[in-house]
């Protein structure tokens, strides 16, 4: 819109123009290194308090549970007695079961086995001594045979106490040492030895 003024010259009112030298120009404030520290201090105390405040939200949680644990360990102390009672009791036997177990494992059963000679004996043959130590088992023997056959006689016995695995089992080696044969009244004998190393145990 264009304004026209038609009073003289004198008679109209001035505006005052801003000199160039006055006008101020609006700058983007700008916070000093004071400032800025002024207004860092309350933020860090606020951060402070804050994780000051979460740690102690923990430890008093923490602190509750542990009541709470204490309190169930003190009612599971009588179970947790008459537990340790069960597990001494139970390994003591468990131990006399092992020790027991392993000597029946270690231990040979003589009887099983010198019934074991008696049935594996041919006929003409018989034992005078048997000796059984800690390392092996000595059979000194004797057989006779109107056949001529002494010798046929104590390797079939040797043969059969070999097969026989309820017999030999304990044994490394059942071997024949010696034969020497006598004569008795007309009739042929032969002395024999037969010698079981057995297993280490």
């Amino acid at each position: 819109m264009i304004e026209i003024n038609l009073l003289p010259e004198e008679l109209r009112v001035k505006t005052k123009t801003k000199s160039p030298e006055r006008e101020v120009v609006s700058r983007p404030a700008v916070f000093s290194q004071e400032q800025l520290f002024i207004y860092a201090i309350p933020i860090l105390l606020g951060v402070l308090v804050c994780v000051h405040a979460y740690f102690a939200v923990i430890s008093i949680f923490k602190n509750s549970q542990l009541v709470t644990l204490n309190r169930k360990w003190i009612e599971l102390e009588p179970q947790k007695h008459a537990l340790d009672e069960f597990n001494n009791a139970y390994s003591t036997t468990s131990a006399d079961a092992s020790l027991v177990a392993l000597l029946n494992s270690k231990r040979v059963l003589w009887a099983q086995k010198l019934n074991k000679l008696s049935l594996n004996l041919p006929s003409g043959v018989w034992f005078n001594e048997i000796k059984i130590s800690a390392k092996d088992m000595i059979i000194q023997g004797s057989v006779i045979s109107l056949t001529k056959e002494e010798v046929n006689l104590i390797n079939r016995l040797l043969e059969n106490l070999r097969k026989d695995s309820e017999f030999s089992k304990d044994f490394v080696s059942f071997e024949l040492s010696n034969v020497q044969k006598r004569n008795v009244g007309g009739y042929d004998i032969a002395d024999f030895i037969l010698t079981g190393a057995l297993k280490a145990k």
